[in-house]
């Protein structure tokens, strides 16, 4: 056995083998990672149209870049062939960190620590606001204020912008950094720059909040629709936002264009976190039929020409219902003065008003 071991020994020194040190006579290779990896920084910053610094993720940039070119196409989030703002986003984090977000962007704010705009950093989400102080576009920062998203105009899809540019500049509301990939201690951090992002008031104002009372009062106002009380105060609000928006095919961007689908799915999913379908067979599957008789508010209602549906609504009361109209946008209109067809009345089940 002593012979064995002697006869090993020799071996080892023999054939230079040292089992408990690197042979220094070994190249290491050090410096060329370093260059493939900067190499890939300029590649994704030429298609992304900036400059990185070289720390951001690149696993990330890989994934953002996957995704350019991708049409838009509402309450989709599938690469190459169609997807949304909310869906663009959701789907990059959930690819690259197996993160679920929430699927709108009015929602997805839950899942951020609020940022201030000379915080920001490769990753972090851009939310964007209408007038009304509503968020209803999403997006994802990369550097020197570009950043990507998916554009509903023309139907372009994934690509870049800037925040400098006039539109995203006015829009602009708030941005965050997805929480489970926030290395800040914000949960000690009192000050409100750290603070989850919550609520939709723009203006960020202190007044306090009015009653709803006061809120039923304005709507009815708004809506011409004398309110009882027991409507729910959420819907009421994102019907009144979408006021005016003009009539767009194909189309479900607040304050920009809506068809009739876009306009009905976009105030449910806003206001409750209901997705429906865009297409209008499909949209009826996801109700519980009911019957004019039983009308109520929130209800949605269809009414059918030939094959197409010219006219698909939310009840209010008192006989009407909040539309699209091809000519003047979205609006209110007495059911009395609809001379088409009405087709189907159903009910949203995931509610309870």
């Amino acid at each position: 056995m002593k012979n064995k071991i002697l006869f090993l020994t020799a071996l080892f020194c023999f054939c230079g083998i040292n089992l408990y040190a690197v042979d220094p006579e070994l190249p290491v290779v050090i410096s060329e990672p370093i260059k493939v990896l900067k190499g890939d920084y300029d590649k994704y910053g030429k298609k992304l149209g900036t400059t990185f610094k070289g720390t951001e993720d690149l696993k990330l940039l890989k994934e953002i870049v996957s995704w350019l070119g991708t049409p838009y196409k509402y309450a989709a989030s599938n690469k190459g062939k169609g997807t949304d703002c909310s869906g663009f986003v959701s789907g990059v984090y959930n690819n690259v960190y197996n993160i679920k977000l929430q699927r709108s962007s009015s929602s997805m704010v839950v899942n951020v620590n609020k940022v201030e705009r000379n915080e920001l950093e490769c990753g972090d989400l851009l939310f964007f606001a209408n007038d009304k102080g509503s968020i209803y576009h999403v997006a994802i920062y990369l550097a020197n204020d570009v950043f990507v998203h998916s554009a509903t105009s023309k139907n372009i899809g994934v690509k870049t912008d800037n925040l400098n540019s006039t539109y995203y500049k006015k829009n602009f509301y708030s941005a965050g950094r997805v929480k489970a990939l926030d290395k800040r201690n914000v949960s000690g951090d009192k000050n409100t720059s750290n603070s989850v992002v919550s609520g939709i008031d723009k203006n960020k104002n202190t007044k306090k909040q009015e009653s709803l009372e006061n809120l039923y009062s304005k709507y009815s106002k708004e809506l011409g629709v004398n309110f009882s009380g027991k409507e729910d105060v959420n819907i009421l609000k994102e019907i009144c936002s979408w006021l005016g928006t003009p009539y767009k095919s194909g189309a479900s961007e607040k304050g920009v264009g809506a068809d009739a689908c876009g306009f009905v799915s976009g105030v449910f999913e806003n206001s409750c976190k209901v997705l429906l379908s865009r297409n209008p067979e499909k949209m009826q599957k996801n109700l519980s039929k009911t019957s004019k008789s039983k009308l109520k508010f929130g209800d949605v209602v269809f009414y059918k020409k030939a094959s197409a549906y010219p006219i698909i609504g939310i009840y209010l009361g008192e006989g009407k219902i909040a539309y699209t109209s091809v000519s003047k946008g979205v609006m209110v209109i007495d059911m009395k003065s609809v001379t088409f067809s009405l087709d189907f009345i159903g009910s949203v089940p995931a509610l309870n008003y």
